[in-house]
């Protein structure tokens, strides 16, 4: 860090938390008043917001399935646990994953050039993304995830959250939580619903359909979006560079001013089930991102975009076997084929994953202990994954006439047979559980993972977990191709939860976490993957709600970490030889990074206001901490914002059966103040997000 980037007004704690005064101050105000207003809440009645979905009668707030892989009350679940409801995404003005994760404890959300990069609990890219369980991510790059427009959330019921590992029951890639975005049913809408949506300053206009049937034995469920947008305003000079040969073009023909074009995003989804006997379900999708890359030096920039072309089709059956035991039984295939266009440049990559699985259900002594085993099988093919070995911003300067980074494509194929168990046993007012899984990969190590939960629940009002478990994420492409059997990333972590419910009208819960990652390794874009290192983290989450009066509800919550451990590492070719017998000798130096946690203090204050039946606001005042960018390949280091972090505030409002019935009015305001700020880039700081103004128009029938 440059010496006046210092975070000023500060106080430190024994653990090393670095917290600024004002949030402090703020937690000091939350928690003084927070019991005075639990008493206040206790006996008054339940806001509006617990019976506002009626339309939605497959709505079940209190019911969890990520945690043990059937439906189980989300207070006592053996896992941290967060849910993101349809009607919360709706009248809280939701429009993205991201936006929905970034009101949750524990994620940080940074904006970038291509998109958002998750952290949660101070990991980076460390969630596996599902929608309706099947994942989403990709097995060359750990940064493609649809968590902004390109997955829509028109046709969303619910979204269900795990923090701590969780590769015993959804295997790889489980790292630091699992995000599941469940679609509707036709139990869920019976009719139809459309709308259209617009935004200001970027021009966001799209629309969504819905259309749901119930028949009795049998019900189905279409959803259909697109949206096209103008998201990014700011130049570029490098326009052409690659060339036909093995050469650049010539330095003076590379530069030619341009603004990236539109965005576009196209999905549709659906699901049909007889019964719960069996379910066919699927989801496709069409995008294409532009953005400008921005290097160390200001005439250093050219253009990109991202685009991921994917779908999956989905089979799954239940079938009794008798009244204390099932099975069930479901596969899937999956296509993603993602492009990256940099300058004049394509490169494409292509992914096809078959997946089957089985699962077997047992209650054992009346109904105290329960078993989940299972057994699964998933082939993943993947053509022309990307290895970079080259600085790409190193060749784009104009003294480099005659170099062309080091790229090349490489061809695998991943098998993962594995055999997972979880039983959970209840004695007396003590819930535990414990699992246990087995895999076994064709290209690189086995691996087993563990984890065990003690829940115990000495009134209705009160619930304590204590967590632990392990996971590993999927190695890199690179990883894969350059070493015989890779060693796997591995995360241990320990979660304490102190949960508190007097009424249904309040909630408070406390939660500590201690995270260890060994093998740990990050990829520069770009440039290759670091030097495998060890990293300690630790956190505390805190999070409640309380509903003082019927129409009114206030939320908030609170994430504080720190990590301890080396810095990342990578060799960096810096000079290249070319003797005159033709031969490459190449020299490599060290390039150090600090260990990149993201925001480390996050903080989110929420109010919803129902003063009628047919209105709804949202407000939402929220802080992110400062996070870091390193320049110029780790010579120097700066933090951003430049400030003590950036408070900004959210607003939305929902006006309903406007005009007739089931017309319905929600707007939707970021950054209200208009705020001016920097975050970091890739390769340099970026404007924060800016003003947005967005209306949505739906109708139902």
């Amino acid at each position: 860090m440059r010496e006046g980037d210092t975070i000023r007004h500060t106080i430190r704690f024994p653990l090393r938390f670095t917290i600024p005064l004002r949030l402090l101050m703020t937690g000091i105000l939350w928690m003084l008043i927070f019991p005075w207003a639990l008493a206040w809440a206790e006996d008054k009645p339940s806001s509006p917001g617990d019976d506002s979905m009626i339309m939605f009668v497959g709505e079940d707030l209190d019911v969890f399935s990520l945690a043990s892989r059937r439906r189980e009350g989300a207070w006592q679940a053996p896992a941290v646990t967060g849910v993101v409801t349809r009607d919360e995404i709706r009248v809280r003005g939701i429009r993205t994953l991201s936006q929905a994760l970034s009101m949750t404890p524990g994620f940080s959300m940074s904006q970038k050039e291509w998109g958002t990069q998750p952290y949660l609990r101070g990991v980076p890219n460390s969630i596996l993304l599902l929608f309706d369980t099947v994942p989403q991510g990709s097995d060359t790059s750990k940064s493609l995830h649809p968590l902004d427009k390109d997955l829509s959330l028109a046709g969303v019921k619910r979204i269900e959250i795990i923090r701590g590992p969780g590769s015993v029951l959804w295997g790889p890639d489980a790292f630091a939580g699992v995000v599941n975005v469940e679609p509707m049913t036709g139990k869920d809408l019976r009719g139809a619903e459309a709308g259209i949506i617009s935004g200001w300053p970027d021009e966001n206009n799209g629309f969504f359909a819905n259309l749901g049937h119930d028949g009795g034995y049998w019900d189905a469920f279409l959803s259909v979006s697109g949206r096209k947008a103008e998201e990014e305003e700011r130049p570029f000079r490098i326009k052409r560079f690659w060339g036909e040969g093995r050469r650049p073009i010539p330095p003076a023909q590379r530069l030619e001013d341009g603004i990236p074009d539109s965005s576009r995003y196209v999905e549709v989804s659906g699901n049909a089930s007889l019964r719960d006997w069996i379910t066919i379900s699927g989801r496709l999708s069409e995008n294409r991102h532009p953005y400008t890359m921005q290097g160390s030096d200001a005439d250093l920039s050219w253009p990109e975009s991202r685009s991921a072309p994917s779908g999956f089709i989905k089979i799954e059956g239940k079938k009794d076997l008798d009244h204390r035991s099932a099975l069930r039984l479901s596969g899937y295939y999956s296509s993603l084929n993602p492009e990256y266009e940099i300058i004049d440049r394509t490169f494409e990559e292509r992914e096809t994953t078959l997946y089957g699985e089985a699962l077997y259900d047992r209650s054992f002594m009346a109904g105290s202990g329960l078993l989940t085993a299972g057994v699964s099988y998933r082939d993943r093919q993947v053509k022309d994954a990307l290895i970079w070995e080259s600085y790409l911003p190193d060749f784009l300067g104009q003294d480099n006439r005659f170099f062309l980074p080091r790229v090349s494509s490489e061809d695998y194929g991943a098998r993962l047979l594995s055999l997972f168990g979880q039983y959970s046993h209840k004695l007396g007012q003590v819930d535990l559980t414990l699992g246990l899984r087995y895999d076994e990969h064709n290209i690189y190590k086995d691996h087993l993972s563990y984890n065990a939960a003690a829940v115990w629940s000495p009134s209705a009002q009160w619930v304590v977990k204590l967590l632990y478990g392990n996971a590993y994420r999927t190695p890199f492409a690179r990883q894969l191709i350059d070493e015989d059997e890779p060693e796997l990333e591995n995360i241990s972590s320990l979660s304490a939860q102190l949960g508190w419910r007097p009424s249904k009208n309040a909630s408070l819960t406390l939660t500590g976490f201690f995270n260890e990652i060994d093998n740990h390794i990050m990829e520069d874009p770009y440039a290759g993957l670091s030097i495998p290192n060890k990293q300690r983290i630790k956190g505390i989450e805190a999070e409640g709600q309380i509903t003082p009066f019927k129409e009114l509800t206030f939320s908030a919550n609170v994430t504080l970490l720190d990590n301890s451990g080396p810095e990342e590492t990578y060799k960096y070719n810096d000079v290249t030889f070319v003797r005159p017998d033709g031969s490459v000798e190449r020299h490599y130096i060290d390039l150090n990074y600090p260990y990149d946690a993201g925001s480390k203090s996050m903080v989110n204050l929420m109010a919803d206001w129902r003063p009628w039946d047919r209105f709804t606001a949202f407000a939402r005042l929220y802080y992110t901490g400062p996070r870091y960018l390193a320049y110029a390949r780790g010579e120097s280091v700066e933090v951003f914002p430049r400030t003590q972090g950036v408070w900004l505030m959210d607003v939305s409002m929902t006006f309903k059966d406007i005009a007739m019935p089931g017309l319905d009015l929600s707007v939707s305001v970021n950054n209200i103040f208009a705020r001016d700020y920097e975050t970091p880039g890739t390769y340099q700081s970026i404007p924060g997000e800016p003003f947005t103004l967005e209306a949505v128009l739906r109708l139902r029938w």
